[in-house]
């Protein structure tokens, strides 16, 4: 027990936080290899899975010594290496999936929040903890506005408290399953994820990238270049062609 595990299996690469004795509280370091890992998924590589051992949490998020043994001037080479991490794994050109029981907080939740889509037991709770470490919540909670909208995620933010996912408005959890059904709710809904070429994945993706970050004109403008490139691709016709086969 200790560093994230990376095994790659048919396809699917998998990191599992290791840490269940401390509820899989992560260092920078187990940042550093999660960011290699996502940043390194693609070729053989179709989708991701992030998960945990132990049935307590998906994450505590950031050990709190990261903090109480950090100097003051090191706050920015800190969430920079958070950033690193959870952006590596939003940018992933292959579908990914958090799978979550128990607790899923701070840098932890950012990292499922990061991921296209999220199956979780109905035991999970889900929080941002850092206002009561008298720090701000960044990077990748930004999503956290579009999951759940701006009151509900505003009041996840100032209070720091959890939440399970029945507390929280629609939109933020893909699938729910017992904890002994979560990895095959997951298995079926990566299977339906890595279906389409690994092409237009990537290229959806990149678009959903655009979308958020610039205004409804350019992000058409942006949507039908993309359209034109993806088009030409030799397997774009391939797939156009297994679709038009009539079902034996």
């Amino acid at each position: 027990m200790g560093a994230p595990l990376v095994s790659d299996e048919r396809g699917i690469r998998t990191i599992t936080l290791d840490r269940p004795e401390i509820l899989n509280a992560l260092t920078l370091e187990d940042l550093d290899e999660i960011r290699d890992a996502a940043a390194g998924a693609h070729g053989a590589v179709r989708g991701m899975v992030v998960t945990a051992a132990g049935d307590r949490a998906f994450s505590a998020g950031m050990h709190v010594d990261t903090f109480a043994g950090a100097a003051p001037t090191s706050g920015r080479e800190i969430i920079e290496r958070v950033g690193a991490c959870v952006s590596a794994i939003r940018l992933a050109p292959i579908p990914t999936v958090a799978v979550i029981r128990g607790y899923c907080l701070g840098a932890a939740f950012e990292m499922a929040l990061a991921c296209d889509v999220r199956v979780a037991s109905p035991d999970a709770r889900f929080g941002l903890p850092e206002v009561k470490l008298g720090i701000p919540s960044v990077v990748e909670a930004a999503l956290l506005l579009d999951h759940i909208g701006l009151s509900k995620a505003k009041e996840m933010l100032l209070t720091g408290d959890p939440y399970t996912a029945d507390e929280l408005p629609p939109g933020l959890i893909n699938r729910t399953a017992p904890p002994d059904q979560l990895s095959r709710a997951a298995e079926e809904l990566l299977s339906a994820l890595t279906r389409p070429t690994p092409e237009v994945t990537a290229a959806q993706k990149a678009l959903v990238e655009t979308w958020l970050n610039v205004g409804l004109d350019e992000g058409i403008e942006a949507s039908k270049a993309v359209f034109a490139d993806v088009f030409a691709a030799p397997a774009t016709a391939e797939a156009v062609a297994r679709y038009r086969r009539p079902s034996s």
